[in-house]
C-alpha cells in the first residue's frame, strides 16, 4: 500500500473521475461493459497523495442525470476529471460539467482523453471546463492536484482572463517509466461487474501505442508512433491480484497492438500457463486485438496464446481491396488474412473480423456489395462492418478535410456507425444503406456450426448452454435486426 504523502496541504482535496453513460449505437448491442482502466491509472498516481479519490462509472451503474447529479452532491468533490473516450461522448461529458456547476460552481473541471488532445481549443470554448489534459493523463493530473494551478504544467490548457492558454506538450512516459507504471487502483470500482458476452471480465494493458502508421489510427498521432511494453512480472502481479476476485473469469488484454514483439508473448504466455499450473492465477480466458501479419510471422505464438487460454481475438481487416490496404498503410495483403485465419483456427481460436466501409474512396455501391457477398463466404466466426470515421488526429481526417468529402464535425455523430463523409462515389445516404445491407448479409447463422463447435472446443458444452448467455445473445442479435431495418436520417 503506497504511504500517503501528508507534509504537503493540498486545495482540492476531493477528487472525483467520471465515466460518462454513454451509450454507442452498434457497439452496446454486444452488451460489452467495459472497465474505465483509464481512470484506475489516474487514481493510482493520486492515491499516496493526501486527498480522496472516488471513480463513478455511470455506465456500468447506467445512471441518468439526476441520479448524477446527486452522486455529485454527495461527493462534493473540489474537483473532478471526465474522461472523453470516443468522440462521441463529448455531448454527455458537456452535460455532465454542467451538472458539476450547478452543484457547486467552484468546482474544478477537467476533460482528458483522445478528443480533448486534439480539440483542446473548442472544449475550453465552453462555459463549464477549467482544465484540459492533453496526451497521458497520470503524471498531468497527478501535478495539477498537488499544485493546485496549471501555471507550468506540462500537457495543460486552460483559460485564463478569457484567454486560453496551451502549456507546452508534455513528453510520453520514457520507456523504462511505462515498464514500471503503477498498477491501475481496481479497488475503487470492486463492487462494479464489467463483463462481454455475459462473462465476468477486466481489462488490463501490457502496452502502450502501434509502431504502425495505419492513416485513419488515433494511436500512431496520440502516442506519436511509439510502443512501450510493461514487464511481464507486473503484468503477472496485475493477474495475481486481479484473481482474488474469483468470479472474474475473462480478460481483455486493450493494447492496441499486443503482439508488436512476439517474441514478449510467448514468455508471457510460458508464465501464464506455469502460474496457472501453480494454482497462483484463477484459470482465466482472455481476448485480445492482433495483428493478422503477426499472427503468420509467428504461428508458434499463436500455439502458445491458445495453451495459455486466448479464445477470442479481433483482427482489423478493414478490407479486401489491395490498393485500399496499402492507401491505408495497413501493411499487410490481404492474403495474409486468410493464412492468419488458418492458423487461428486450427488452434480453435475465434475470430471477430472488423471491415471498414468507405476506405477506397473509388468503389462503388456494387464493389461494396461485391465484397461483402465474398466476405460473407469466408471462415470468420464473428465479422461486422463500420463506416470510414476520419477521427480527430488521424490523417484521414486532414486528407479527406482537404478533398472536401467530410460532411459534418457534428462530433456526436462519430459512431463509426453513422456516416460523416462521402467518397467519390456514394453518398452519406448510400453509405447508410450498404452499411445496413452488410448486417443483413453478415448474419451469425452464417457459420453458426463452426462458430458453436469452437466455444464448445475452447469453453466446453455447459458455458454455450447457459441460458443466460443464450439469452443474451438472442436480445444482440435481434436488436442488430431492429438496427439493420433503420433509415437514413439527415445530418
Amino acid at each position: 500500500m503506497l504511504t500517503k504523502l501528508n507534509n504537503l496541504s493540498y486545495k482540492w482535496k476531493k477528487i472525483l473521475l467520471i465515466n460518462p453513460n454513454y451509450t454507442a449505437v452498434g457497439w452496446d448491442y454486444f452488451n460489452i461493459k467495459f472497465p474505465p482502466l483509464n481512470l484506475m491509472y489516474i487514481a493510482s498516481y493520486l492515491t499516496d497523495l493526501d486527498v480522496e479519490v472516488e471513480i463513478l462509472d455511470t455506465k456500468i451503474n447506467d445512471l441518468n442525470y439526476d441520479q448524477i447529479k446527486k452522486k455529485i452532491k454527495v461527493f462534493n468533490p473540489d474537483i473532478v476529471g471526465i474522461t472523453v473516450y470516443v468522440s462521441a461522448v463529448i455531448n454527455q461529458c458537456y452535460d455532465i460539467a454542467k451538472l458539476i456547476k450547478e452543484v457547486n460552481p467552484n468546482c474544478k473541471v477537467v476533460f482528458g482523453g483522445r478528443h480533448p488532445t486534439f480539440e483542446a481549443d473548442e472544449i475550453l470554448k465552453t462555459d463549464n471546463v477549467d482544465f484540459v489534459v492533453r496526451g497521458e493523463g497520470e503524471l498531468t493530473f497527478r501535478e495539477l492536484v498537488k499544485k493546485n494551478k496549471p501555471d507550468g504544467i506540462q500537457g495543460i490548457s486552460f483559460k485564463s482572463n478569457e484567454k486560453i492558454i496551451h502549456n507546452p506538450d508534455r513528453p510520453l512516459m520514457s520507456k523504462e517509466d511505462f515498464a514500471n507504471i503503477r498498477l491501475p487502483a481496481r479497488n475503487l470500482t470492486i463492487n462494479n461487474k464489467y463483463k462481454i458476452f455475459t462473462v465476468r471480465m477486466e481489462a488490463v494493458e501490457t502496452s502502450r501505442g502501434c509502431p504502425f502508421t495505419c492513416k485513419f489510427c488515433t494511436s500512431t498521432a496520440f502516442y506519436n508512433h511509439t510502443w512501450r511494453p510493461r514487464k511481464i512480472e507486473k503484468i503477472i502481479t496485475e493477474l495475481k491480484l486481479i484473481s482474488r476476485n474469483r468470479k472474474i473469469t475473462d480478460i481483455f488484454f486493450v493494447d492496441d497492438n499486443l503482439t508488436a514483439n512476439t517474441q514478449r508473448i510467448e514468455e508471457l504466455c510460458e508464465k501464464i500457463i506455469e502460474c496457472k499450473k501453480n494454482k497462483e492465477i484463477n484459470d482465466f480466458k482472455f481476448f485480445a486485438q492482433l495483428r493478422v501479419d503477426d499472427v503468420v510471422r509467428a504461428p508458434q505464438m499463436v500455439r502458445k496464446m491458445a495453451e495459455a487460454g486466448f479464445w477470442v481475438v479481433f483482427i482489423g481487416i478493414e478490407s479486401i481491396n489491395e490498393t485500399a490496404l496499402k492507401n491505408m498503410r495497413k501493411g499487410f495483403s490481404f492474403n495474409k488474412v486468410l493464412s492468419a485465419l488458418k492458423i487461428l483456427h486450427s488452434n480453435n481460436v475465434i475470430v471477430a473480423g472488423l471491415l471498414i466501409i468507405g476506405v477506397d474512396l473509388n468503389a462503388t455501391k456494387e464493389d461494396v456489395i461485391n465484397e461483402i457477398k465474398f466476405i460473407k463466404k469466408v471462415d470468420i466466426d464473428l465479422v461486422n462492418y463500420v463506416l470510414l470515421t476520419p477521427f480527430l488526429g488521424t490523417e484521414t481526417l486532414r486528407e479527406l478535410t482537404t478533398q472536401n468529402l467530410v460532411v459534418s464535425r457534428d462530433w456526436s455523430k462519430y459512431t463509426i456507425f453513422y456516416p460523416v463523409i462521402k467518397t467519390y462515389q456514394l453518398t452519406p445516404e448510400q453509405l447508410y444503406d450498404l452499411l445496413l445491407y452488410s448486417f443483413k448479409e453478415l448474419d451469425i447463422r452464417n457459420n453458426l456450426k463452426r462458430f458453436i463447435y469452437r466455444i464448445i472446443k475452447r469453453r466446453g458444452i455447459i458455458f454455450v448452454i447457459n441460458p443466460v448467455r443464450i439469452l443474451s445473445l438472442a436480445k444482440s442479435y435481434f436488436k442488430l435486426k431492429i438496427f439493420s431495418m433503420k433509415k437514413f436520417k439527415k445530418l
